[in-house]
């Protein structure tokens, strides 16, 4: 008699009976479940940190949209493997057509830069943002503790 591999005795060594292909095929179908799960959330919450950062100004707490580049340019990408699998629209707001233009751009950009695993960026992208953030404006203070208590609750499970 011998051990086996699971820790008790048996006196013959287990053989799998199930083809290889099919055995591939469940694990290859399990990690696309997978796959879909995580980015499914890092949508989520993306879109939760963009809701935060654009209605924080609205209840009169942020900068105020002179231009509204700054708000147009918030948005986020999802990226897996270097790949965007997903973009929040970079909404214009008042007639803030260059900021989000500028927003897709820098978040595209950051997303090249993402080359393994999955992402999630949030951006300002206004070369500004972060000067009305130093002044002590919630830019995207706010999204961020949002994106990452987010992240701790739901990637944990």
């Amino acid at each position: 008699m011998r051990w086996g591999s699971i820790g008790f005795l048996c006196d013959m060594p287990v053989t799998c009976t199930t083809p290889k292909a099919k055995l591939d095929e469940a694990i290859r179908q399990q990690a696309e479940r997978y796959r879909r799960t995580v980015l499914r959330t890092l949508q989520y919450i993306g879109e939760r940190a963009i809701t935060v950062a654009r209605t924080t100004a609205m209840k009169g707490k942020d900068f105020t949209n002179q231009t509204g580049n700054l708000r147009s340019s918030i948005g986020y990408v999802v990226v897996y493997n270097g790949q965007i699998v997903q973009k929040s629209g970079f909404a214009t707001v008042n007639e803030g057509s260059t900021g989000s233009a500028t927003g897709v751009s820098l978040a595209e950009r950051l997303a090249r830069e993402a080359e393994r695993g999955y992402v999630l960026i949030v951006v300002a992208g206004m070369h500004y943002a972060k000067y009305v953030s130093a002044k002590g404006y919630d830019v995207l203070d706010s999204a961020e503790m949002t994106a990452n208590d987010l992240a701790r609750q739901l990637l944990k499970a």
